[in-house]
């Protein structure tokens, strides 16, 4: 226990309770893409109407992360959390409430949207106000696993409900979800152990010059670029994917069987590699070896045929890049330091995002000016056998290496002493 009488377990209690609302926001992200021919049909649109549903996410996620991010550094993680959490059920509530009318479901879209980056810009503050430098990855990875539980959530459970019982009902269950998830939230976090004073927790805090300043770092630099080509590959091919094999002879229902592959690998490899890399106190093999096995990956997703072999390759894909996602936004927050957390975490998915919502476009122009998925994913190959030369160039972040160094942690770690 610490000397205010809190139990040095609750900081899992403040993770987990974080984890639902994480959920909920990719859950209603990714609503409509599973049953999105459903609803073209209930609601007399087009496919483009219906895909910007989702493409919303992305869009507001550029204008509000830095905004996130900014409330993160100045009010303390909790902040944004009840402003996400919020944003999130009030929104999704009324999504559903106006649930035959498209125009106000994208408007509430939209809103909803908002939240996203209030969420997810969290994630390593949580752990560095928590947790200690050895377990701070595995921390990461949880919420960054949350995320990825909302990835499969819809996908298995929007057909079912929109089918039997309507897209309305659907729209119902999952802002119930999210309404329930915020309460949990709010209730059960804390901004930090009771007794590690303020000062102690943030370090610096975000102000004009911190962006100059991590420009100005070269390890966070490569940590961007990597993670610009990376995440942006990753999300077209996460929107994408039905486009990408269907054209070797699968039907919609095993590329679905591909897609579903993809993201369970993917959320096993984040409880795997982030507990290793914690284990084994590095970052930057991981970094390497990921890459070096995507290579192939996206070059068998290319040419591959058969559902089998493309279910084992995009398994493969998937471990490989959503496991190394956690260890990348930890890696980056630790060697941006002293910059705060959701400066350093909110920069790396924002262009995340930019570029997501730059290669999908590019990826569907390029497909079909050549009638052919094979020269943007080669596109992709390239891409990612570039960044090799960048990681091994990357180097373990100080904080890291030497846990002993005074950082915003080593106040709340003595409080468990």
């Amino acid at each position: 226990m610490n000397r205010s009488g809190m139990p040095s377990w609750y900081k899992w209690v403040v993770l987990l309770s974080i984890v639902p609302i994480v959920v909920s926001t990719e859950m209603m992200w990714l609503s409509l893409a599973p049953v999105s021919t459903l609803a073209e049909q209930y609601y007399g649109v087009s496919s483009l109407s219906i895909t910007l549903c989702s493409m919303s996410f992305m869009i507001m996620f550029v204008l509000f992360s830095v905004p996130a991010s900014w409330v993160i550094d100045r009010f303390g993680y909790r902040a944004s959390l009840i402003t996400g959490a919020l944003i999130t059920a009030v929104f999704g509530m009324l999504r559903a409430v106006f649930a035959d009318q498209f125009e106000l479901i994208l408007i509430m879209q939209f809103a909803v949207a908002i939240g996203q980056p209030f969420l997810l810009n969290i994630t390593t503050k949580v752990a560095a106000n928590w947790f200690p430098v050895s377990e701070r990855s595995t921390a990461a990875g949880i919420l960054t696993l949350a995320q990825y539980v909302g990835f499969v959530v819809p996908m298995a459970i929007a057909p079912v409900v929109a089918e039997r019982s309507g897209i309305p009902d659907m729209f119902m269950l999952f802002a119930i979800v999210a309404a329930v998830s915020a309460v949990i939230a709010i209730v059960l976090t804390r901004e930090a152990p009771a007794g590690v004073k303020r000062s102690e927790q943030a370090g610096e805090r975000l102000h004009a010059g911190s962006l100059k300043q991590l420009v100005a770092n070269r390890g966070y630099m490569l940590i961007l670029i990597i993670s610009f080509v990376s995440i942006g590959i990753f999300n077209t091919i996460l929107t994408l994917l039905e486009s990408i094999v269907t054209p070797r002879g699968l039907t919609s229902e095993q590329a679905g069987i591909v897609g579903a592959v993809f993201i369970v690998a993917g959320i096993i490899g984040a409880v795997i590699l982030p507990v290793l890399s914690d284990k084994f106190r590095v970052r930057v093999p991981f970094f390497i070896g990921a890459i070096a096995v995507l290579i192939p990956a996206y070059a068998g997703l290319t040419f591959a045929r058969g559902e089998l072999l493309l279910a084992g390759i995009a398994g493969i894909a998937g471990f490989m890049i959503m496991g190394a996602a956690p260890i990348l936004f930890q890696h980056g927050s630790e060697a941006a330091y002293p910059i705060p957390e959701g400066a350093s975490l909110g920069f790396i998915l924002l262009m995340g995002q930019i570029s997501g919502t730059a290669f999908v476009y590019l990826f569907e122009t390029t497909a079909d000016a050549f009638d052919s998925i094979v020269w943007p994913m080669l596109a992709f190959v390239v891409m990612t056998a570039a960044l090799l030369p960048l990681a091994f160039r990357m180097k373990e972040s100080a904080v890291f290496v030497r846990p002993s160094s005074p950082d915003r942690t080593a106040a709340a770690e003595s409080e468990f002493k």
